[in-house]
């Protein structure tokens, strides 16, 4: 059997405040959306300051009410800078009597029926907890195992493992989000990735101690998170800057192909061509200013995170090992943060292509248009000198109407021969014309 005493599990769920050009309104909708997951009567201030760490309830634990009377538990909510956090915490309200590891999974349903599921989230991680009995031969991994199966059905248990307060911590990290494409993105996140530390103390005195890290806990688990969010939003605006350089090939191979064809567009249909591309540079710019701004969350909660969990090494004492929480921090120094820095380039120098496509299709443009325009410049140019001949010989002509008289079209109709002369002078003014140029 795997039984723990007092098995409790906490949420730690984090949502955001406000982002990249939030407005006003959207700062106020995701504010309601925070406080829905709260009891409605719940006196919350959230002050318009910038903050490291403030508690945004009176009074900062709101204790919950469960139909299940074995149960109880605990709201606990904090904005951090830009973020909200939130602590659900469920536990068996019994600290005598050993329960089963299955228990996980009430706790788990629990804390899920107190959420509104509306909360757009960026992160959320799993704690769960409890002590042994005393004199207890059971191994602390095979219980942490059964714990993790209460909780989530799969078969994926290769855990980093420390310890802490003389307890025995493990780590569980799956996630799939990277595999997802921008279209599956808006459900990815919650549905696909969870983040699960399970701690087994030997005693209760341990238990009670770790309870007074819940606030570094809360602090650790947000700066990870958004470490991980900002990374998985780079792989999407990646995949959005992918497909705006795709669809300005396309108009430019509609452009090449109709220049390798000896074709020349209408300019309505280039103009057109030449303003969907310059529409979708402008989104390809955008994206690539968000890569870079994903790159900066990263960095300063990398920071945060690492100053963080010295501090939580620091006040656990020597006797703690908690390296296995560094492994995250190095993977984000080591893969995602190259990983963005590299996009950012090779994205640079596709924005670099894609101006020269936008400048080459604006001076064909101009070129045809120049074209058209000296063509009409000559269409008149020669219907002038038509026109002026015809006005030149139309008199003569009538003066000289004795002398053709034995022309029948001369003689009837002086206007139809001027207008012939005026049509050979026109011919002869266009090859002349078109020779010298």
């Amino acid at each position: 059997m795997s039984d723990l005493i007092y098995p409790t599990l906490d949420l730690f769920l984090y949502a955001l405040k406000t982002s990249l050009n939030t407005t006003d309104a959207e700062t106020e909708k995701n504010k309601a959306a925070f406080l829905a997951q709260l009891p409605s009567n719940t006196q919350f201030n959230d002050p318009d300051i910038e903050t490291e760490y403030l508690e945004i309830t009176h009074p900062t634990q709101i204790n919950f009410i469960s139909q299940n009377k074995i149960l109880e538990g605990y709201y606990y909510a904090v904005r951090l800078n830009d973020t909200y956090g939130l602590q659900v915490d469920c536990s068996i309200n019994n600290q005598t009597e050993t329960q089963p590891a299955k228990s996980f999974a009430i706790l788990k349903t629990e804390i899920e029926q107190k959420l509104n599921k509306e909360l757009a989230t960026i992160g959320q991680t799993w704690l769960l907890s409890g002590w042994l009995p005393e004199n207890s031969s059971q191994n602390p991994e095979d219980i942490a195992k059964d714990c993790y199966y209460a909780l989530f059905k799969d078969t994926y248990w290769q855990p980093e493992k420390g310890t802490f307060l003389d307890g025995k911590i493990f780590e569980i990290w799956r996630s799939e989000n990277t595999n997802y494409s921008l279209e599956e993105a808006s459900n990815a996140l919650n549905s696909h990735e969870h983040y699960v530390i399970i701690a087994i103390y030997t005693n209760r005195e341990s238990a009670e101690q770790a309870a007074e890290f819940y606030k570094d806990w809360m602090g650790l688990f947000c700066y990870r998170n958004k470490i991980w969010w900002a990374y998985w939003q780079s792989r999407l605006v990646k995949e959005s800057l992918l497909n705006h350089y795709k669809q300005i090939e396309e108009n430019r191979k509609i452009t090449n192909q109709s220049n390798s064809r000896q074709e020349k567009q209408n300019i309505t249909t280039s103009r057109k061509i030449l303003n969907n591309i310059d529409n979708i540079l402008q989104q390809y710019t955008i994206d690539l200013l968000n890569l870079s701004f994903q790159k900066q969350i990263i960095e300063i909660n990398l920071s945060n995170y690492q100053i963080r969990l010295a501090l939580i090494k620091e006040k656990a004492g020597q006797n703690n090992q908690l390296d296995f929480l560094e492994k995250f921090s190095n993977l984000a120094t080591k893969k995602y943060l190259p990983q963005i820095t590299k996009d950012i380039e090779n994205m640079q120098l596709g924005l670099q292509l894609l101006e020269d496509t936008i400048n080459a299709t604006r001076s064909r443009i101009e070129a045809e248009k120049a074209e058209r325009e000296h063509n009409f410049q000559e269409l008149v140019a020669v219907a002038g000198a038509g026109i002026a001949t015809v006005s030149l010989v139309k008199e003569p002509i009538k003066e000289c109407k004795e002398i053709f008289k034995q022309v029948h079209l001369f003689y009837e109709s002086p206007s139809s021969f001027s207008l012939i002369v005026g049509i050979i002078v026109s011919f002869v003014v266009w090859g002349l014309r078109k020779r010298l140029r």
